[in-house]
């Protein structure tokens, strides 16, 4: 479950400790992980704005409030990466923004099939247990309905 009011700062709180380290001279090695970090709450930015990571009942009922949150997160995450390309490309060595970027889209495309594989999974579970009532109700009431035919031809006779 991705908690949506948290996603601006943990993007500010890793964009942070990323624009030091680079600053500070680390290795492209020593930060991808960051990176990583910071592709997967850009996935998770994009599955909670299509509504993805709420149930069917859940995406029924979602607040001004997330909305907000996460149109907050899409800022701060745009705004952290104009910021990280220039600190890359300044304080980076050659060629750092570019395997970062792919990197990047490679953790972005797993975290997100992962959090579709996940969503899919959730809604198919939903809609069987929906099928499966409706089915039960639709029988006991058959049922219900004979049960009821029954007893009142006993009482016509």
């Amino acid at each position: 479950m991705i908690e949506v009011l948290a996603l601006a700062s943990a993007v500010s709180t890793i964009a942070g400790s990323i624009s030091s380290a680079v600053q500070a001279g680390k290795d492209v090695g020593s930060v991808l992980p960051a990176f990583g970090k910071l592709a997967k709450l850009e996935a998770d930015i994009h599955i909670a704005e299509s509504g993805r990571h709420k149930g069917p009942l859940g995406r029924l009922s979602s607040t001004e409030e997330e909305g907000f949150a996460i149109a907050n997160a899409k800022m701060k995450h745009k705004e952290a990466i104009d910021n990280l390309r220039s600190i890359c490309q300044l304080y980076g060595p050659p060629g750092m923004w570019e395997t970062v970027i792919r990197e990047q889209a490679a953790a972005r495309k797993r975290r997100a099939d992962f959090l579709n594989a996940q969503a899919q999974k959730r809604d198919r579970i939903f809609y069987l247990v929906t099928v499966i009532i409706a089915v039960l109700a639709f029988a006991l009431g058959t049922g219900g309905l004979f049960w009821g035919a029954a007893i009142l031809a006993k009482d016509f006779r």
